[in-house]
Order: C-alpha cells, then sequence, then structure tokens
C-alpha cells in the first residue's frame, strides 16, 4: 500500500478538523486564510485518498453507564479465526478489536456496566480458548493526535 502524498496544507486541515470536527468549511477557510472551495476540493482529495475514511462523534463511555473497560487477550487456534471474529465483533461491548503476532491470536476491548458483567463478557470468551484479562484504570492518549510532529515523522 503506498502513503498518500501529502503537503503542509493537507496536514493543517486534518489537525484542524480533529480539533474541531464540527467547524463549518466557511470556518476552516478563515481559520487557514484559505477559500471555501479549495477547502471543500481539500478535503473531497483526502476522502478520496481514503486518509479521511469517516467522522465520528466520541461518546463517554461511562455517562452510558459502562463503568469497566478492560483489554482482553485471546490465545486460541487460528483455524477458527473467521469464526472468533465473527462472533467478537458482533457483541455491542467490543469497543475495538486487533489481530495480533505471536502468542495471542486477538486483543480487543471490552465495556463493561460492572464486575460482574465483565466477568460474564470474559466466560463467553474461554469457549474459543484462553484469555487475560486487564482492567483499564485511566487512559491517558487515546487517539492519534495529527500535528507537526507527526508531519515530521511522516517523512
Amino acid at each position: 500500500m503506498s502513503k498518500p502524498s501529502l503537503d503542509g496544507f493537507d496536514w493543517q486541515l486534518l489537525e484542524l478538523l480533529q480539533q474541531q470536527g464540527r467547524m463549518t468549511i466557511s470556518e476552516m477557510a478563515k481559520q487557514l486564510s484559505r477559500s471555501r472551495s479549495s477547502i471543500s476540493e481539500r478535503l473531497e482529495k483526502l476522502q478520496d485518498m481514503g486518509v479521511i475514511s469517516g467522522v465520528v462523534v466520541q461518546v463517554d463511555e461511562q455517562k452510558l453507564g459502562f463503568g469497566i473497560s478492560a483489554f482482553v487477550r485471546l490465545q486460541a487456534d487460528s483455524s477458527r479465526h473467521r469464526e472468533i471474529i465473527g462472533t467478537i465483533t458482533q457483541l455491542p461491548e467490543v469497543a475495538e478489536c486487533h489481530v495480533l503476532t505471536g502468542d495471542q491470536l486477538l486483543i480487543f476491548r471490552v465495556v463493561a456496566r460492572d464486575m460482574p458483567h465483565l466477568r460474564e463478557l470474559v466466560d463467553g470468551f474461554t469457549q474459543y480458548g484462553a484469555t487475560s484479562t486487564d482492567v483499564i484504570f485511566s487512559t491517558v492518549k487515546e487517539r492519534l493526535v495529527i500535528n507537526r510532529g507527526l508531519q515530521n515523522s511522516a517523512r
């Protein structure tokens, strides 16, 4: 997969979007001293290149009643890979899921109302293999931040 060619303007636009995702095109044009049409064209280019794949709303899981978040690692037979992924990705409490190299087949983050709910979720995964669970006390960084440092690292 080839790396998309981004210029400084692309990086500025991405940084601004990430900081204030609900900003209008007019506001972006004003902040970046560009025309509305240049902003629109660039956004379309970034979407066509797959750099921007969607716009999402961040939700506070705790305020929805999910006070526990945990990483669950699953060590399982890779011959059941598709079946396991199919099951896990259908569970609404699974926030993210990653296929790994090494001894563990998957790592996924789950949200739970409380410890009994977490236990119930983890017990459901044991049908596929050995699990290990790490409860998350706090999150200090949750997402990739677009800024000059990242732009310099991409070169």
